[in-house]
């Protein structure tokens, strides 16, 4: 996650769920931004200008989905008001979500996580939101745009639900898509006990959740509703 996508479509829906979430079980849900700052991936990165779909804020359907979000994330519109510590200070989400949002560092990684375990150890359901989604691939510097099958496999170690977001491969179908990340997960003995979120946001995005049994079951329920409430979610079982 970078400061830049701060309120776009992504957000939006990402914002929206686990409001929903948090409602539906009744606890707060632990965010951790995977912040990247895109000096330490270098000058192509800086130069990129994405994370301007902000076409919903003026749209009467999304306002009906969440007026109040709508309003917070139209502060962001303007590039140079996007700053990931005063939304996370200031935003009604807090009442929903904790928020880590400390940058994470190629080369303290392992450090990282584990202040983020500890920060977390309170919430029963820990958000996963990298740049791109999981990687068994990346490494060196562009390795910290994407969550590792180790990162979650550590996170889950505590018990703990652990949600991450996914963005649609181009090359890829949908299906194959997620049924690649899915058989590559296992090879870590990860658990799927609910099925893949999707939601439709040109280009989609996937939330894919793991572990624990205990509360699969409420989880599963929520879900349910949920791809109900909203006709841009959609839900997938591989």
């Amino acid at each position: 996650m970078q400061e830049r996508y701060l309120g776009d479509i992504h957000d939006f829906f990402k914002f929206l769920f686990l409001k929903n979430l948090s409602r539906a079980l009744g606890c707060k849900i632990g965010l951790n931004w995977y912040l990247v700052n895109p000096e330490d991936l270098g000058q192509n990165e800086i130069k990129k200008n994405d994370g301007e779909k902000r076409y919903f804020l003026d749209k009467e359907t999304y306002s009906q989905y969440d007026k109040k979000l709508i309003e917070e994330l139209s502060f962001y519109k303007n590039l140079e008001k996007r700053n990931i510590i005063q939304f996370s200070n200031t935003t009604h989400l807090k009442d929903y979500i904790k928020f880590y949002k400390i940058h994470i560092k190629q080369n303290f990684r392992k450090t990282w996580l584990k202040d983020s375990l500890k920060y977390f150890k309170d919430e029963k359901i820990i958000f996963l939101d990298p740049d791109n989604g999981v990687s068994w691939n990346f490494k060196g510097k562009k390795s910290i745009k994407y969550v590792t099958p180790e990162d979650i496999k550590f996170m889950t170690e505590d018990n703990k639900v652990i949600i991450f977001t996914q963005f649609q491969s181009f090359t890829k179908t949908t299906t194959n898509h997620i049924k690649n990340i899915l058989d590559e997960l296992r090879k870590y003995n990860l658990k799927f006990l609910l099925p893949v979120v999707r939601n439709r946001t040109a280009p989609n995005t996937f939330f894919i959740t793991i572990g624990n049994k205990e509360l699969s079951t409420q989880i599963s329920s929520f879900y349910k509703d949920y791809q109900k409430k909203y006709k841009e979610v959609e839900l997938i079982t591989l």
